[in-house]
């Protein structure tokens, strides 16, 4: 059940690759480089960089603030897990695990995209907010639901809240984050292309995903068994 820092940023640059990713990614890019009022070249990558920075560490702050609501949730009930001897977090784990996965292998679809207008609306009303205004559309945006991001996000959440750790919640859902928005601040700046970078890591975004998906169900599967054995 214990979640490592490695495989949870591996989990983030899995989601950041997807293409369904990188479609949000210009949704904010746009924003940052609305909010860039600097004509000098000098400085105007800088500012870019530090805006995408800014909403890379708004979004993780969302999703650390999950992280720990997810551990409070899971010491409350810490009592009734250990009363069934760890086979209640396999009923919690093994079914939420198959789920992500199989939305992940896309035997199941979901159309996750109610919202956008919304943070589309959010963005033009923060454009002249500069970075405090990226650090604040990032914390809106932990909060939006996208089909590519969001059953990972599930996945992690639930096994925090089994683990019942606070700060272990709150470090990897944080870390989580910022794996999940590293490419922003480099595309933002204008070191890294939008086009060149969707180009390169298309093939691997399908390929990891796919992988990422088997991965979980295997894993449901396992934390499945023992309760199944022991009904």
């Amino acid at each position: 059940m214990d979640l490592s820092l490695a495989s949870v940023l591996l989990a983030g640059f899995v989601v950041s690759i997807e293409p369904c990713a990188l479609t949000v990614d210009l949704l904010i890019i746009g924003y940052i480089m609305g909010a860039e009022d600097d004509d000098k070249v000098s400085t105007g990558w800088i500012r870019g960089f530090l805006a995408g920075l800014a909403f890379i560490a708004g979004r993780s702050i969302t999703y650390a603030a999950m992280g720990v609501s997810a551990a409070l949730i899971g010491i409350h009930a810490s009592s009734t897990v250990q009363a069934y001897s760890g086979l209640a977090a396999g009923i919690i784990m093994g079914p939420v695990l198959i789920v992500v996965g199989l939305l992940m292998l896309d035997v199941i679809n979901l159309n996750m995209t109610a919202g956008h207008s919304m943070l589309r609306e959010a963005r033009d009303r923060l454009v002249k907010h500069g970075i405090l205004g990226a650090l604040i559309l990032g914390v809106i945006f932990g909060l939006a639901i996208y089909p590519c991001s969001t059953p990972i996000l599930i996945a992690l959440l639930t096994m925090v809240a089994v683990k019942a750790d606070v700060a272990h919640g709150l470090v990897l859902m944080l870390a989580y984050g910022m794996a999940l928005g590293a490419p922003i601040p480099f595309i933002a700046s204008g070191a890294v292309g939008v086009k060149t970078y969707a180009e390169k890591t298309a093939h691997l975004g399908i390929w990891f995903k796919k992988a990422a998906g088997v991965l979980l169900v295997a894993f449901g599967l396992y934390y499945l068994l023992p309760w199944v054995g022991g009904a």
